[in-house]
């Protein structure tokens, strides 16, 4: 579990959020969607400790650990994809050899063995994914690891985090509603700095389609 309570953050007198609640369900994947600049990067900030809120908390279930990839993905950059993974194992008591995870998560085995700063996005957002299954951490926070990438790279990142999803609460940054959508049937959406869930059989209303797109700048379908 993962609860927000009145959750704030002011920048420079401007509230980029205003009053964020929400609690957070283990065994579900979690689409925030919004527009650039809506304050998605801004609450996972929050929500992993990296920015203090201006008011409101942020309760997760006692000793919980918590994994945020940020969408510039924070790599040691001068070692291998391989060679990563295999120290996280170490650290691991139950983990398995690094090349369960790499496959896992389909990382191409010509890539694993170059330095972590010549992967391509897809590839560092994978060794993340790996990264993840690693160390299991309750609470996972991905910001924008889907947007404008291959379909098999998507598919693979979806299929992966919805077998892990049990036990753990999986937060999915997303600027488009498609994929958003894809990520899980019901959306959350992040605008005026409030956060408001869109169940499945209302995205199709006109209406309530239209306000999202326009929210987004998206063009309607």
């Amino acid at each position: 579990m993962l609860q927000l309570s009145h959750v704030k953050k002011i920048y420079d007198k401007t509230e980029v959020l205003s009053d964020i609640s929400y609690t957070f369900e283990e065994g579900r994947l979690y689409p925030i969607l919004g527009g650039a600049g809506a304050g998605r990067t801004t609450l996972f900030e929050c929500i992993c400790g990296d920015l203090t809120t201006d008011g409101g908390t942020v309760v997760s279930e006692e000793k919980a650990d918590l994994f945020f990839a940020a969408k510039q993905s924070v790599l040691p950059m001068y070692i291998s994809g391989e060679e990563f993974i295999r120290y996280l194992c170490e650290f691991q008591r139950e983990a398995q050899q690094p090349e369960v995870y790499l496959d896992r998560v389909k990382l191409d085995k010509t890539v694993r063995g170059r330095l972590i700063c010549e992967y391509t996005f897809e590839d560092k957002k994978r060794l993340q994914l790996a990264a993840f299954l690693v160390q299991r951490p309750h609470v996972i926070l991905f910001d924008e690891p889907l947007d404008y990438c291959s379909e098999e790279y998507i598919d693979t990142f979806l299929e992966v985090l919805g077998e892990e999803s049990k036990g753990h609460v999986v937060l999915i940054s997303t600027g488009i509603l498609n994929m958003a959508r894809r990520i899980a049937p019901d959306i959350l959406v992040l605008n005026n700095g409030e956060l408001n869930e869109v169940a499945a059989d209302m995205i199709d209303i006109p209406e309530i389609k239209r306000a999202i797109l326009d929210i987004l700048g998206e063009l309607e379908e």
